[in-house]
């Protein structure tokens, strides 16, 4: 088959009346780790209430699952039969699944439901493990065989079941489920790639290829899938499976290799791109229908922290929100778990006037509701902010422990503006700038300013 060039369209289009800004759309949250002393750990799966799933490395040192709630505090799922686990999806219940053992390929499939991690057994082989459950708690993975090999599974209600592959003797992996209990992964021909797959009502369908391997990693509820594909020799390229066609997600011009690993009902798409064969030069990207395939870190506030880097993003819920992971500059082989949130600014900032150092300042911003109390912060980071009553879907600052500056009423006409004194030390420090209506939760655009 010839490689399809042109952008599909969804049948659900991406929300035509809400715009993001040019640049930085999100507030960007490090999750904090079981153990307040250990940074490593990977979050996979965000929920429509914004529960977060991953791992992070526990108070024994052990890597544990663990899920986040929208307010950022941490559980630990524990583990059973072994040390270790992950948690590598949840549903809208709370349900969590991953492996648990001493590995994924050394451990067992489970159910986290109630505070507890239930062992879902086997197909008669020596190791099992979930990867995907859907609100009907249907959930899929992998499992060993009495037989000595692989295949994909099917567990409900109790039962595991196997799930056939293109033809007999072939090895298969589930990765998800949607609510339709569409299941998509691969069948893997002996000595040859992985071909991507769906499974309906236990049925095997072949997806279609450019020209070699594919996988199939997210299904969402109409049915669209993405994953990977072989594009041209040894490059794939993040692919979409929608009415029986695949379609190209790559932007060449951001790195040699891309891999799609969520996608929501909008038909936002989410993973990675960069160089397949090397984990650490990966990037995060979000594919929307309107501009396409776009790098998180692009997205994100400027001066994040410790230099952070977004490079792998895993899931995206109906809100936009992304479950992702990244690394720290001069620390490449420490991974850390973020969620990624698109905040909606309704109020407009005006830069800092006239913006040089030593001398007053005024910030004003337009649009807020009159008689509103407007709040002025600042920080020298980006990052991520919870405002206190709000709901993190509905906004959140993009500053990294922001400092009031002052606060002032909004006039009859939505303006509200503070003048301050700023100190001639600050002369050429880049200052980020945002403001709060925390009645409206209601939010300014970030504004980034390096004063003269």
């Amino acid at each position: 088959m010839n490689p399809t060039h042109r952008i599909f369209v969804l049948a659900v289009v991406l929300c035509g009346d809400c715009a993001f800004s040019e640049d930085f759309s999100y507030a960007v949250f490090n999750l904090p780790g079981l153990n307040p002393d250990e940074l490593h750990g990977a979050s996979y799966a965000v929920n429509e209430r914004g529960y977060v799933c991953g791992s992070s490395v526990s108070l024994i040192g052990a890597v544990h699952g663990a899920i986040w709630d929208p307010a950022g505090n941490v559980v630990d799922l524990g583990a059973i039969g072994g040390n270790s686990s992950e948690a590598h999806d949840l549903n809208d219940l709370g349900q969590a699944v991953g492996w648990t053992g001493r590995g994924p390929d050394d451990g067992r499939a489970f159910l986290w439901q109630d505070g507890e991690m239930v062992d879902l057994g086997t197909l008669g082989g020596q190791f099992s493990s979930a990867r995907g459950v859907n609100n009907s708690k249907q959930i899929v993975g992998k499992s060993g065989t009495s037989g000595g090999s692989s295949s994909a599974f099917l567990w409900e209600d109790g039962e595991m079941r196997a799930l056939p592959g293109l033809a007999e003797g072939q090895s298969t992996q589930a990765y998800a489920i949607n609510d339709a209990s569409r299941v998509v992964g691969y069948s893997w021909p002996p000595q040859s790639g992985h071909i991507a797959v769906y499974w309906e009502n236990e049925q095997v369908f072949e997806l279609p290829r450019w020209i070699g391997p594919s996988d199939a990693f997210a299904v969402n509820d109409l049915g669209h899938i993405v994953g990977q594909a072989e594009y041209s020799a040894s490059k794939y390229h993040a692919a979409a499976w929608v009415d029986g066609q695949i379609h190209d997600l790559h932007r060449a011009s951001l790195g040699r290799d891309s891999s799609a690993w969520g996608i929501n009902n909008v038909g936002q798409v989410v993973g990675w791109l960069g160089d397949g064969r090397t984990l650490f030069v990966r990037q995060a990207f979000l594919w929307e229908q309107q501009g396409g395939m776009r790098t998180l870190d692009s997205m994100v506030p400027p001066r994040l922290r410790k230099n952070w880097s977004l490079t792998v993003a895993r899931d995206i819920n109906e809100a936009g929100q992304i479950a992702a992971y990244g690394i720290e500059a001069g620390h490449p082989l420490i991974l850390v778990p973020f969620l990624v949130s698109p905040v909606h600014p309704t109020m407009e900032m005006a830069a800092p006037s006239p913006g040089i150092a030593g001398t007053n300042n005024t910030i004003s911003i337009t649009g807020a509701t009159p008689g509103a109390r407007v709040v002025f912060l600042y920080s020298r980071h980006g990052g991520g902010t919870r405002i206190p009553g709000c709901d993190l879907q509905q906004n959140a600052l993009q500053l990294d422990q922001p400092t009031v500056i002052g606060t002032a009423i909004a006039d009859s006409n939505g303006v509200a503006s503070i003048t301050r004194n700023v100190p001639l030390i600050v002369r050429g420090q880049t200052i980020l700038f945002q403001a709060l209506d925390q009645n409206e939760c209601a939010i300014s655009q970030l504004v980034v300013h390096e004063f003269e």
